[in-house]
């Protein structure tokens, strides 16, 4: 049955400490997200116990209650108590735990509210790919040329999107981060940094060519469309001289002098500095991968994909959205993300078929086959995961063994994904086709789901038992 969307949020509003407790409220795919003044106020088991709850996790200064499919319908309700809106009421609290833990949490956070275009343009280009594969569409004909602008002018304008999300996150001006996003894509700084321009003055820095900024400060030549870690990189920079520029300018002129301080501060340091840094160290993690990925394919991908459900688990799976970009951008391809996660979805939904089909509990039977049909299908696991799988333990095994059998034939035969577009799942299964033998990719890939399945489903069967769920 649906769930009462305006009684959960009530209870979940209450059982959070009310709506004074909350400093900002967002949600993604399958969680809602809170971003909480006091988390000593919300009762956790309270908030686990209330219809439709599946967990609650703190991670990256969130709170997050997982919902699963309805995350987005409950939202709807949820906001209207408090009126809460994504953008923090307040400036954003010290984050809890190591650095780590903050830094993926940060990426996360401003991952997650890019994912519903990221997922949408993907999938057009998904289309598009197996429209002229099939020779449907003609790859020069207007028709795909407009698609196919409109799909990857997000990936494109990533440095754009990124810098809203990321001042979103940290509570700075939404514009100026915009703008240093967008000089990284503006098309003339795209032709001087790739040597195209006949008046540049052009030389050498580090064995990298380069041009010159004031005359001497050495900007190496590199591609930013599509990028990822320079804008992260700039993130405490660009703190820091938007905090630097407000307090230096005097009230009758901050209009316009806290605003062009910011833009000359960081100019400099993301082209000269932190820009060169982000893509050495995207090619440096995109040539580490690949070594490892050809050294070794069947225990990288097979590893990986078993381990992935307790990635997710930590709520920092989003993080790892910047890997699969630059992956893409770098080597064309991605096995890291897109592949095993695919692997490790449609297991954990074949898990809680394999509870469906061995209970006999009526109401354990319907909520694993909604949740088996959730993650398979639409590639949204947590249901799964956590409403059956990590709720009786044992089916969790089953969906772990499936996932690394289906992780090993992927790596042995080389499934890549060459398109990013949708949760993985069944359907995304076109991601995979491109390289040499288009095919090959989605036959391979659906020979490991075939087999994932079938292991996951047949442990799961075999292990799990009613006495489990009392």
């Amino acid at each position: 049955m649906a769930l009462d969307y305006v009684n959960t949020s009530k209870q979940i509003l209450e059982a959070v400490g009310g709506a004074e407790n909350i400093i900002s409220a967002t949600n993604c795919m399958t969680r809602l997200r809170l971003v909480l003044k006091d988390e000593g106020k919300a009762n956790d088991d309270t908030v686990k116990a209330i219809k439709g709850v599946k967990s609650v996790i703190k991670q990256g200064g969130q709170y997050q209650i997982v919902i699963g499919n309805e995350v987005s319908n409950l939202f709807k309700e949820f906001s209207k108590l408090g009126n809460f809106t994504e953008a923090p009421a307040e400036a954003p609290k010290k984050v809890e735990g190591n650095a780590l833990t903050r830094l993926f949490g940060f990426v996360a956070g401003c991952l997650t509210p890019l994912l519903p275009a990221m997922l949408g343009t993907g999938m057009v280009k998904v289309l598009l790919t197996l429209l002229t594969t099939l020779k449907v569409l003609n790859a020069a004909g207007p028709t795909y040329t407009i698609l196919f602008s409109m799909a990857d002018s997000f990936f494109y304008m990533l440095p754009v999107m990124l810098g809203w999300s990321i001042a979103k996150k940290t509570g700075h001006s939404v514009p100026l981060y915009m703008v240093i996003g967008a000089m990284l894509c503006y098309p003339d700084l795209i032709t001087l940094l790739a040597g195209g321009s006949e008046v540049a003055r052009y030389g050498t820095f580090l064995g990298q060519p380069c041009t010159y900024l004031f005359g001497f400060l050495p900007v190496v030549g590199a591609s930013y469309t599509s990028s990822v870690l320079p804008m992260l990189l700039m993130t405490p920079f660009m703190g820091w001289a938007e905090d630097f520029a407000d307090r230096v300018s005097p009230n009758v002129l901050k209009a316009f002098l806290k605003p062009m301080l910011f833009l000359l501060m960081c100019t400099p340091v993301m082209l000269v500095v932190l820009g060169p840094i982000g893509a050495i160290l995207g090619n440096v993690v995109a040539a580490g991968i690949s070594a490892l990925y050809n050294a070794v394919p069947w225990l990288t991908v097979g590893i990986l994909s078993a381990l992935m459900p307790f990635i997710v688990m930590t709520g920092m799976h989003y993080a790892l959205i910047p890997l699969a970009i630059n992956n893409m951008a770098v080597l064309g391809y991605d096995v890291v993300v897109l592949v095993t996660m695919f692997c490790s979805n449609i297991c954990q939904g074949a898990a809680a078929f394999g509870v469906a089909a061995k209970t006999k509990d009526m109401d354990i039977k319907s909520e694993g086959i909604a949740c088996g049909i959730s993650a398979i299908v639409a590639g949204v696991t947590e249901p799964a995961m956590y409403g059956i799988n990590m709720r009786f333990i044992k089916p969790m095994i089953g969906a772990v063994a499936g996932a690394g059998v289906a992780g090993l034939i992927c790596g042995i035969f080389g499934v890549k994904g060459y398109t990013m577009g949708g949760s993985p799942s069944i359907l995304t299964l076109i991601n995979f086709i491109g390289g040499e033998n288009p095919y090959s990719g989605v036959i391979w890939g659906a020979i490991a789901a075939v087999a994932g399945i079938a292991i996951a489903f047949a442990v799961t069967f075999v292990l799990y038992k009613d006495e489990d769920a009392k």
